[in-house]
């Protein structure tokens, strides 16, 4: 069974698509084909069903896919371990982050590690919080910057940053809403899975009855700055991370709304990693400057 066969029968699995795997992996599409034929033959069963529009997996592809990802997260371990011992002059981080710091904290963190370790190369994912999780349990990224914990085993939390959820509306709205009255108001919703999304949810079932209608959708949309860009146009209000809205705040294109009778919605964000995993010296600095940025924005918003 060659190694290389089961990385691509697992791009193949995950994405549902030779063609898009055969991109990923920079192969033509009848090499993609000609690896897994070969790899079938080897285990004597057929992997993969597939047909003009859709592919999907037999059942003994499914068993397959487990130990494939359980392969490749200790091919991966395998080679972190051993960059252990090349000390700083050369590696790569693989980063998972939740739309927040993805997006409003790591571009800072990245320019600082790159002036100092010019040769490590960074690679970010940004996706909610839920799917950056459960990445980081199957060994894809070393580092995780999440808004919510996960009650898996298999991860490591520390805190990175506090923060702050506000409510943000156009300029022309109140600057002060009755909480019986937000069913007045149009909402734009973050998408399911989302940190921000989870903490607010679960400060609004604290205080009101969940069966009872509170708020009018407009939408629900996943990107931070298309719901900013929504509700300065006018589609209704929204809440988000105060650090997400500092410049607008600055610059005067929306603001924060007080919701009387609403409590403070505090969150945190969290740097995670593998338990038991060992960390190479190039994540521990890209966790140890991550942490100091982290500081520094803790304080500027004090």
């Amino acid at each position: 069974m060659d190694i290389k066969h089961l990385e691509t029968f697992l791009r193949v699995a995950s994405l549902k698509s030779f063609t898009k795997a055969a991109s990923e992996l920079f192969l033509t599409q009848p090499t993609i084909s000609k690896q897994l034929s070969d790899l079938e033959k080897s285990l004597g069963v057929k992997l993969i069903d597939r047909t003009k529009r859709s592919v999907s997996l037999t059942k003994a592809g499914e068993i397959l896919l487990k130990y494939a990802k359980d392969l490749q997260c200790l091919k991966k371990e395998i080679i972190d371990e051993i960059s252990a011992f090349k000390g700083l002059e050369k590696g790569s981080i693989a980063i998972g982050a939740s739309n927040i710091p993805g997006i409003y904290i790591l571009p800072q963190v990245f320019s600082f590690f790159k002036k100092k370790f010019t040769n490590i190369y960074i690679k970010l994912v940004i996706s909610d919080s839920k799917d950056i999780t459960a990445s980081m349990s199957e060994g894809i990224y070393d580092i995780g910057f999440v808004g919510t914990k996960d009650t898996t085993a298999k991860l490591e939390y520390r805190k990175f940053l506090d923060d702050q959820i506000v409510f943000i509306a156009p300029l022309n709205y109140p600057d002060t809403i009755l909480i019986n009255h937000l069913s007045e108001y149009p909402i734009i919703l973050r998408e399911p899975g989302s940190g921000t999304r989870n903490h607010f949810e679960k400060t609004i079932k604290s205080i009101h009855n969940p069966k009872e209608s509170l708020f009018k959708i407009a939408a629900e949309i996943t990107d931070t700055e298309s719901i900013k860009n929504a509700v300065k146009g006018g589609l209704g209000i929204s809440y988000m991370s105060k650090i997400a809205i500092k410049d607008d705040l600055k610059n005067g294109t929306l603001k924060v709304i007080n919701i009387k009778d609403m409590p403070m919605i505090k969150r945190s964000f969290y740097i995670v990693t593998r338990r038991g995993k060992t960390i190479t010296p190039h994540v521990q600095a890209f966790i140890d400057i991550a942490q100091q940025w982290g500081s520094i924005l803790a304080n500027d918003s004090a």
